[in-house]
This record gives C-alpha cells, structure tokens and sequence, in this order.
C-alpha cells in the first residue's frame, strides 16, 4: 500500500446529492479504487468538480467506447461532473459532447470511492456509474470535442477490458 500523502483533495457531491441519489437508487455498495501514481505529482490545472460521470451506453449496434482518432486505444465515455450540474445533466452532456448520442434511459449503476495517490497530494474523487440506453444507431462527430471520436462495438476491446475501473463499469452495467 502507498504511503497517503498528508493532504487530500476530495471532489464530491453535496451532502444532499448524495442524500437524493441514496434514497432514488436500489442499494448497492461504493466500490473503492486506490491507483498508486508514483512519483508523478498532481496535475491540478483544471476546473473544480464535484466528481466524475462514467457512462455504459448501449444501442441497437452494441455498446458505445470512446477514443483518441486514429488510436486503437478506446474507454467508455466519461467526463467531470461540473459544479453546477447534476448528475442526469451530466451525463446526458457526456453523451452529447463525446458520442453525439441522445440518451433513451438512465439508471444509476454503481457509485466509485476513487483515489490517486500523487508524490505530493492525493486526490479523492467520487464517480458516479450509468447505464444508459440510445435508439441513436451511429454515433455522430457534431458537438463532440477535441480529437475524440466515438464507436460502437459488438465485442469490448481486450485493452478495455484490462482496466480495472472500466471492467468493474461493464460488469456492473450488465447486471441491468
């Protein structure tokens, strides 16, 4: 286990948000994930948050991954939840912004206690899993930022599947 470093950044939720999402969700346990980051210190050079959204979206074609253009390199969609957004904002602004992608539901999944652990601060970080269902069958590149582009997939990549937040998403998803 890594050494904790003295301080911590937490980016939650309210206490009411939590409040709203345990008493409009079925019960299910927070899962914890510790990621050791070495000797690299914290990169803090971005807009506060109150956690982070991760989506597993699925369609007609199968499900939805996310990725640098020209990579072979894919993750489910998934962004920081802004301060003044709540959870079903975001997560439809994800959907929107990295995939093009209209939402026909949403169901809150899993909750992740997340945890890196930096040289000189670790960060704390509450993620908050979806599954989500789309009628849209091809994922369209207007709105979406960046470099990103989006795909359906009939098999999950190997490459997805080897990380250990992203595997934890798909298995907790499809027990919905």
């Amino acid at each position: 286990m890594t050494k904790t470093p003295k301080r911590m950044l937490l980016e939650l939720p309210s206490a009411g948000e939590i409040d709203d999402l345990a008493t409009t969700t079925p019960h299910f346990e927070v899962r914890k994930f510790e990621f050791d980051m070495g000797k690299d210190k914290a990169d803090l050079n971005y807009a506060p948050c109150k956690g982070e959204m991760v989506l597993v979206i699925v369609g007609e074609k199968g499900i939805v991954l996310v990725g640098d253009k020209g990579s072979e390199s894919w993750r489910l969609p998934s962004c920081r939840i802004r301060t003044h957004e709540t959870a079903i904002q975001a997560a439809k602004r994800v959907a929107k912004e990295e995939c093009g992608l209209m939402l026909r539901s949403l169901e809150l999944s899993g909750m992740y206690d997340v945890v890196w652990h930096y040289a000189d601060l670790s960060v704390k970080r509450l993620h908050l899993l979806y599954a989500a269902i789309t009628d849209d069958c091809e994922c369209c590149s207007d709105g979406r930022k960046g470099a990103l582009e989006a795909r359906f997939f009939t098999e999950v990549p190997k490459s997805v599947l080897d990380d250990e937040l992203m595997r934890n998403a798909l298995a907790d998803c499809s027990e919905k």
